[in-house]
């Protein structure tokens, strides 16, 4: 966009920016938020760039460097057009959810009949299976984080993993955290088990927290 005044420069690229956005929420209505580098990356890759500068939509960004991109996206930030969160942003009038009206309602079935299994979670995939809900919609409740894969074949609704923790964390207050314990008192199977302890520790290896006392794997 070389030779174009930098008010029109920085109009394009707030624009493309919004556009992308737009694309990204259509692409994947489940997911809440985007990178910002992803929302560049998209913006760069918009039809018009390919089209000449006079023509409606056409003009490049070549002109912007990311960072000026970025200061674009802070200013549509302070207008109120765009929420951001740390490196994540969104549209504010974006509400993450399923198209089609049948597909939604048994996605909320299946959320909803999980919640009420607690931590006794059953393979999601089967249950999904019998409610008509696809593998691809699954992948896209699971990156939205509407499901929470802590295992191989076990995930929870996103709503009922604090209350696991916070039961599990009471449980290493008085005691090794053995499988069979946590089996036991959580009504789950060890499979089930398992996974939460691993979760768990994963989680607070990544916050640079160590658990109180070891987890400890026992035998049930």
């Amino acid at each position: 966009m070389t030779g174009d005044p930098p008010d029109a420069a920085a109009r394009l690229g707030r624009r493309r920016l919004l556009a992308a956005l737009r694309r990204l929420h259509r692409r994947e209505p489940l997911k809440a938020d985007h990178r910002i580098d992803a929302v560049i990356a998209e913006a760069r890759a918009d039809p018009g760039e390919r089209r000449p500068g006079g023509h409606r939509g056409g003009g490049s960004l070549r002109g912007l460097s990311d960072a000026a991109l970025r200061a674009e996206l802070e200013g549509l930030v302070t207008a109120g057009s765009v929420a951001r969160e740390g490196h994540r942003v969104h549209l504010v009038t974006h509400e993450p959810m399923i198209a089609d009206e049948a597909m939604r309602e048994r996605v909320e079935r299946l959320l909803a009949g999980l919640r009420e299994l607690g931590a006794d979670t059953p393979r999601v995939d089967a249950v999904a299976s019998r409610l008509g809900v696809p593998p691809g919609v699954l992948d896209q409740l699971r990156a939205a984080g509407e499901l929470v894969t802590v295992g191989e074949g076990v995930d929870y609704p996103r709503d009922v993993l604090p209350s696991l923790m916070a039961r599990i964390d009471e449980m290493a207050r008085h005691g090794p955290l053995a499988v069979a314990r946590v089996r036991d008192e959580l009504r789950t199977s060890r499979r089930a088990a398992e996974a939460l302890l691993a979760w768990r520790r994963a989680r607070r290896t990544r916050d640079g927290r160590s658990p109180r006392q070891r987890d400890t794997r026992g035998v049930g």
